[in-house]
């Protein structure tokens, strides 16, 4: 029994050292943010946008130095039915589907072709206006063309788009 005695029972250690009280670490301060730099003010923001009408595309133009050439052309290729039957020798294509454009085949005002589309506005003098303001250049101001009133217009990237105003 005497190695009874000698084997007596280690309490854990736990139970040896008296509690204390635990000691929470201080809770961690959040990082302060950074304000971002301010920006030198602009001179006139254009509106965003949510602001801006959307302006539909509702006619397209390939212009050419010879456009009879690609009345035939275009009919042949892709089986458009074009009516030039008009003093300006224009001609016109339809779309063929609901959901198509219709468009033109005529000369070009300068040397080379081009292919535009136009996108209806309200007022193409003030759009225009607007376009130069967003750095583009009126190529053609608004200008009364018998059956439509139109103008042209240069982007940034040198690429020119036209606007018809309806009557």
């Amino acid at each position: 029994m005497a190695t009874k005695k000698k084997m007596k029972k280690k309490a854990p250690l736990s139970a040896k050292v008296p509690k204390k009280a635990a000691k929470k670490a201080p809770p961690k301060k959040a990082a302060a943010k950074k304000a971002p730099p301010k920006k030198a003010a602009a001179k006139k923001a254009p509106p965003t946008k949510a602001k801006l009408l959307k302006h539909e595309i509702v006619h397209w133009e390939i212009q050419a130095q010879n456009p009879v050439r690609l009345h035939d052309f275009y009919g042949e290729a892709l089986g458009w039915d074009i009516d030039a039957n008009n003093s300006m020798k224009y001609g016109m294509v339809a779309s063929g589907g609901p959901e198509g454009i219709n468009g033109g085949i005529g000369g070009s005002p300068g040397p080379g072709s081009r292919v535009l589309v136009y996108a209806q506005v309200a007022s193409i003098t003030a759009l225009l206006e607007r376009i130069e303001s967003l750095g583009g250049k009126t190529i053609m101001p608004r200008t009364d063309m018998g059956p439509v009133i139109m103008g042209l217009y240069e982007d940034p990237e040198g690429n020119v788009m036209g606007l018809i105003e309806p009557r």
